[in-house]
């Protein structure tokens, strides 16, 4: 996946980048507590193998598999621990422990519990993943040459 944007702070081997945010991303909602323009910008740590300086537009380019995997590991497996949380309550535990009566209560209980348990986990995994360039953008070439280019 390619994005646009500008440099905002040089830190040598990685680079402050400001991005902006396609529209598709502004109707999610995530972000309703901003206003204005600061809904739009998204500031990203991207690594900066060719060195672009404080100002510089650039192209940066993200692995899609990576992409697809995170948004993965973020939405799909937490809905996944909700469903299993439910299934075994409702399948194991309650002929297991005897219980009689309606159990719809309980059963999301514990799928919010397993839900929660994987939330707390991802988030593990992500402090150990978070400065692995694997998951980082990298700044691919300036704006600038892009436009020499295309001329050409």
């Amino acid at each position: 996946m390619e994005q646009y944007g500008l440099v905002t702070e040089n830190k040598g081997d990685t680079a402050l980048v400001n991005l902006q945010r396609h529209l598709v991303c502004e109707k999610c909602g995530r972000c309703g507590l901003l206003s204005g323009a600061a809904k739009r910008d998204l500031i990203i740590e991207a690594l900066n193998p060719i060195k672009a300086e404080k100002g510089q537009r650039v192209l940066l380019e993200s692995d899609d598999n990576q992409i697809i995997l995170l948004s993965f590991m973020l939405y799909m497996v937490p809905i996944l621990a909700l469903v299993a949380g439910i299934a075994l309550w409702l399948t194991q535990i309650v002929p297991y422990l005897g219980l009689e009566g309606r159990q719809e209560l309980p059963a999301a209980a514990a799928g919010f519990i397993l839900m929660g348990l994987v939330y707390y986990f991802i988030r593990i995994w992500d402090k150990r993943v978070k400065n692995n360039p694997r998951y980082k953008p990298v700044i691919t070439s300036l704006i600038d040459d892009l436009e020499d280019d295309c001329k050409e």
